[in-house]
């Protein structure tokens, strides 16, 4: 067995929802207090930007992975569409556990190996803006997909899903905060490694296609997330990386079928330091990741902490 696809035994990494999602539902509905109507859901986003980073697109052999995420994401800022904050006395955090489970099959499909995942996240978030506060724990949406994965060399590897997020989250119209987003989204994924012999160059892209809140009559508009990394091995246990992610949404929210406010198309980006550590190609991995967001449009501007967990079961 090569270095690399020991590595990707203990590595699984495709797509997940976790807490970072969770907490862009509260920033929309912090817009309220300065917006008024149902501007509650602009920019809405539910991709985990910044999950993923080492090995993102190296996924392993036949069997069944568990991976724990924890997030925490606190900011004070939310930008309006001129990159200016737009919204008093603004300051969120949020917190989140996320599960996932992997199973890789054995076989053949489309020249590759087949997989299933899904994803069950639970969070804690809460909002001052303008005066008004809330807080919610609860069950954030379930997300699920089938991938493949090829294996082209031991050094180039990619993976790609269609996912679907369902609205399976703790989720009230009246309320400031929700866990849920209470919208069905459909996500084709791509991810892709380039494992050198000290350089781990990998990227996960993904395209969100939103459906409609039914509760709100609001339709977020798509959007491109990407979660990128440019890492070292520095020692045979430890790698080093510089990581981050983008969000780009590319159509206009939309309330009974008319654009709000300036179409409130989020962007953001996002960059910082990350660790992975993994005593042996066996064990399970460790990581931690740091990022600072900049250029925020129709989103909070703030930080965020990443730990996760990697397992075989």
């Amino acid at each position: 067995m090569t270095r690399h696809s020991a590595a990707r035994r203990a590595s699984p990494t495709l797509p997940t929802r976790c807490g970072v999602t969770l907490r862009r539902s509260a920033c929309g509905l912090a817009c309220a207090a300065v917006l008024a109507a149902h501007a509650t859901e602009n920019g809405l986003t539910t991709a985990a930007a910044g999950a993923e980073g080492f090995l993102a697109g190296a996924l392993p052999p036949a069997g069944l992975y568990g991976l724990v995420y924890v997030n925490h994401y606190s900011a004070t800022r939310f930008n309006g569409g001129d990159g200016q904050a737009a919204i008093p006395g603004f300051s969120v955090k949020a917190d989140a556990v996320v599960g996932r489970l992997l199973y890789m099959a054995q076989g053949e499909v489309l020249g590759g190996q087949p997989g299933i995942y899904g994803v069950l996240p639970v969070a804690k978030v809460s909002l001052e803006a303008a005066g008004a506060s809330g807080s919610h724990t609860g069950l954030g949406d379930v997300e699920i997909g089938p991938l493949v994965a090829w294996h082209h060399s031991p050094q180039l590897h990619t993976a790609a899903a269609l996912a679907v997020v369902l609205p399976t989250g703790d989720y009230d119209k009246t309320r400031m905060v929700n866990t849920g987003n209470h919208i069905t989204t459909w996500r084709p994924v791509f991810v892709a490694s380039y494992l050198g012999a000290t350089v781990d160059a990998s990227a996960k892209i993904t395209y969100s296609i939103n459906g409609k809140n039914s509760a709100t009559d609001y339709q977020s508009g798509n959007y491109w997330h990407a979660d990128f990394n440019l890492g070292a091995r520095v020692a045979p246990q430890w790698q080093l990386g510089l990581q981050g992610y983008l969000i780009r949404q590319t159509g206009d929210d939309e309330q009974a079928g008319a654009k709000v406010a300036d179409g409130m198309r989020t962007r953001v980006t996002a960059l910082g330091p990350a660790l992975r550590w993994q005593a042996n190609p066996a064990s399970p991995s460790l990581e931690v990741r740091w990022q600072q967001e900049s250029g925020a449009r129709w989103h909070s501007q703030g930080n965020a902490l990443w730990l996760k967990a990697v397992m075989a079961l």
